[in-house]
């Protein structure tokens, strides 16, 4: 059966339709209707279930075994990750099966592997390093359960490291940032005598606000503030209760961060947001879920592409929101924190941690004062 074309947008991804109470995938090559699951299951089911349809689509459409080896492996062990970090591990796996479906995976060496890596990330060392590890916990486990290889290709393969990151942004570029949340500018009748300038308030501006506050106010990783639940706000203590997603499988380090008036003011603008009833994430969107980690970056840059149009030196700075962390502990420190202080509030487990995240961004400046040489007098 044919499925009709959308008369107006839906919310619902390419293909995926509803009929009778469930969601359904139409295969491109059959025009097939497969059923994902119940409507009243939830978007989050639906879009797992699509992924597992289309990394089967994808397997068949190549000629080789690989994407249907990854496909295994990614059903086996995705769920051994963090939610937080889940949905980014199964894009690093869809990628695998799109850049290698033609590939069976007894042919794959260390130049492969290589090629892969600069193809798709030339110039973006950290991401080289992310996907090759994951190739490499992959071949790993096809070597110790499908006995298809013997030897691991990543094995050989060099990536280098990259270097610290020591970006900091300043006080004036952060506000503007800030700032260009909430609005943005457009022009009317260009080109008429009745041209001119409006500016515009961009829908999600303020829960937005809300999101870069908290980072920066709790110096607490994004991750840690896009999941932050109401329930971990204790009001009778004073404090939010954070156990930060990236050590809670490792060294459980974990922070209660004191409601000081500026946050709360923050909490109260964010409760007040739409949806406004049933509420669970503090940072949500219009379902009430929480905000996904692409959803803020494009907010962020969006935001920097709309100031750098009115002041050029903003222009090409590689900000991001993880440097608001960065930018949040190296203000307290220069407020007199001391580092055990600073130790804490970053939630890491000594203070050595601490001291590298804040070197690279503290200029150290030099007391040494000199006079330029005089003739002696005879």
């Amino acid at each position: 059966m044919t499925p009709r074309r959308r008369k107006s947008p839906d919310g619902l991804p390419s293909r995926v339709y509803i009929r009778d109470g469930s969601f359904y995938w139409v295969r491109p090559d059959s025009n097939k209707w497969i059923r994902l699951c119940r409507v009243s299951e939830g978007d989050a089911l639906m879009l797992e279930r699509l992924a597992a349809e289309k990394r089967q689509f994808t397997a068949a459409a190549g000629g080789g075994n690989l994407p249907r080896l990854v496909g295994e492996f990614m059903d086996t062990h995705k769920m051994r990750y963090a939610p937080s970090f889940r949905d980014e591990w199964v894009r690093r796996g869809e990628a695998v099966i799109e850049s290698l479906c033609e590939w069976n995976v007894e042919r794959v060496d260390a130049g492969a592997v290589e090629d892969f890596l600069m193809k798709n990330w030339a110039d973006r060392l950290p991401m080289q390093r992310a996907m090759k590890a994951w190739l490499s916990t992959f071949f790993n486990w096809i070597i110790r359960r499908k006995k298809l290889m013997q030897v691991n290709p990543c094995r050989e393969v060099i990536v280098k490291k990259p270097k610290a990151r020591d970006v900091y942004i300043p006080d004036r570029d952060f506000v503007a940032i800030r700032d260009a949340l909430m609005t943005y500018t457009y022009t009317k009748n260009a080109g008429t005598p009745k041209e001119k300038t409006l500016v515009g308030k961009v829908q999600t501006g303020p829960m937005m606000q809300c999101f870069i506050d908290l980072c920066y106010l709790t110096c607490q990783r994004s991750t840690d503030i896009r999941l932050l639940r109401w329930d971990q706000i204790d009001r009778d203590a004073g404090v939010i209760h954070f156990v930060p997603t990236k050590t809670e499988d490792s060294s459980g380090e974990a922070v209660d961060w004191p409601l000081t008036p500026d946050i709360e003011a923050v909490l109260a603008r964010a409760k007040l947001l739409d949806p406004a009833f049933g509420q669970t994430y503090v940072i949500r969107d219009r379902k009430g879920k929480p905000k996904t980690d692409q959803s803020c970056r494009d907010a962020w840059d969006g935001a920097i592409d709309r100031v750098a149009k009115l002041d050029p030196s903003i222009a090409g700075k590689p900000y991001t929101i993880k440097d608001i962390r960065a930018k949040a502990l190296t203000d307290a420190k220069r407020a007199g924190y001391a580092i055990e202080d600073l130790r804490v509030a970053g939630a890491h487990t000594d203070t050595a941690t601490t001291e590298t995240y804040l070197k690279a961004r503290e200029v150290p400046r030099s007391k040494v004062v000199l006079h330029l040489p005089m003739p002696k007098s005879a």
